[in-house]
């Protein structure tokens, strides 16, 4: 899980049991309508959205959460996941994304189902199936696993809209069989977090890092591949990582970027990685080197030839301050921005050279197999 294996961190990853089970037979009873499973009254798919999908109105602030409400609404999507691999068994969580025709997908973690020769999912109402999985995408560390039964179906909120200071619920197993449809309370404590063992040195960060939410929601081994919810009971994110260095420290991938890998791993597709070609580090950091850059935003250490941000026109020394217009600043990270981005797409790149101000144009591309081209860097 390249994107996300920090020293630092410890993925919430599986929790680890004495030996394999037997394989459960499909177990089937009939399917009641349980929350979850529709989207709200008036509520419309968004763009990148499955049907059966939504997004949720906004967050609820603190005084109007409520999370046995919370709870009630999303737990019954969640499902305990059961591993086999030539190493052992282990146990994550996963949430069921889709569901028609007798088919439904989970989402989890790709770390959880990585190396499987047997996927088990279990439902809290007692359904229990062989799984087989659908893909993965190792760089975000997202994966999708199939069921042939129609499942409660969890909704998407929209992760851009997350406020720091918002309450969260986390649900999962963090003692596998043991905690089935563990639910913890917290905070998101930051937004747009870069993790990665990927690292230029002086504090140089690489396009690739993934942007993830920070809460303090208590995560341990089994919440793996477990959603946040909001007080909607609506997914913000995907448990991943919590901190080995630090306690009340847990990560999460946004709900935005499980979504447009899932739909295409769905979709027998490969997930596209929306690729820049350009090495960076923040103002702030820049500022501990040299106290008289400008602006705000990511100081341009490098640019890879051959690339969009070569085709852009950026040159080593701009300052990118705006990404489509969303200014980096106060939080909002270039990573966290181009994230949300297809291969394909087109940005608008509002820099500062020399104390005028630039508008760029160029194409996302897909990052390269093993991240593409290096950049030269002073």
């Amino acid at each position: 899980m390249a994107a996300l294996a920090a020293a630092a961190l410890a993925l919430a990853a599986c929790s680890t049991l004495p030996g394999s089970s037997d394989s459960p037979s499909a177990s089937s009873p009939a399917a009641s309508s349980q929350p979850g499973t529709s989207a709200t009254p008036g509520q419309q798919p968004g763009p990148n959205q499955t049907p059966g999908q939504a997004v949720a109105p906004g967050p609820n602030s603190q005084g109007t959460f409520d999370s046995v409400h919370a709870a009630q609404v999303l737990s019954p999507t969640v499902a305990l996941i059961i591993v086999t691999t030539t190493a052992g068994t282990g146990e994550g969580s996963g949430f069921v994304i889709q569901s028609a025709g007798g088919t439904s997908y989970l989402a989890t973690n790709n770390h959880v189902v990585q190396g499987a020769t047997k996927v088990l999912v279990a439902m809290p109402d007692g359904r229990h199936y062989t799984a087989s999985v659908q893909g993965a995408d190792a760089l975000e560390d997202v994966a999708v696993v199939k069921v042939g039964d129609n499942l409660p179906v969890a909704l998407f909120a929209d992760s851009t809209r997350v406020q720091v200071g918002q309450p969260v619920v986390a649900i999962g197993s963090p003692l596998g069989s043991q905690g089935f449809g563990t639910v913890t309370v917290g905070v998101v404590s930051a937004l747009h977090r870069t993790l990665s063992n990927v690292s230029g040195g002086d504090s140089r960060s690489s396009e690739a890092l993934a942007d993830v939410l920070q809460s303090d929601a208590p995560i341990n081994p089994g919440n793996s591949g477990g959603p946040l919810g909001d007080g909607n009971g609506h997914v913000v994110g995907m448990n991943t990582a919590n901190s080995s260095n630090a306690a009340g420290i847990g990560y999460a991938i946004p709900s935005r970027i499980v979504q447009r890998v899932a739909q295409n791993l769905i979709a027998g597709k490969a997930p596209g990685h929306p690729y820049l070609g350009v090495c960076f580090m923040t103002v702030e950091d820049a500022l501990a080197r040299d106290p008289s850059v400008k602006g705000y935003g990511v100081l341009v250490m490098g640019v890879a030839a051959d690339t969009p941000a070569q085709r852009a026109g950026l040159k080593n020394g701009d300052v990118i301050e705006r990404v489509d217009g969303v200014d980096l600043n106060n939080g909002q990270t270039f990573g966290g921005v181009i994230q949300l981005h297809n291969p394909g797409d087109p940005v608008r790149l509002t820099a500062l050279r020399s104390g005028a101000k630039l508008e760029l144009n160029t194409v996302l591309g897909d990052r390269p197999p093993g991240g593409g081209p290096t950049c030269n860097t002073p």
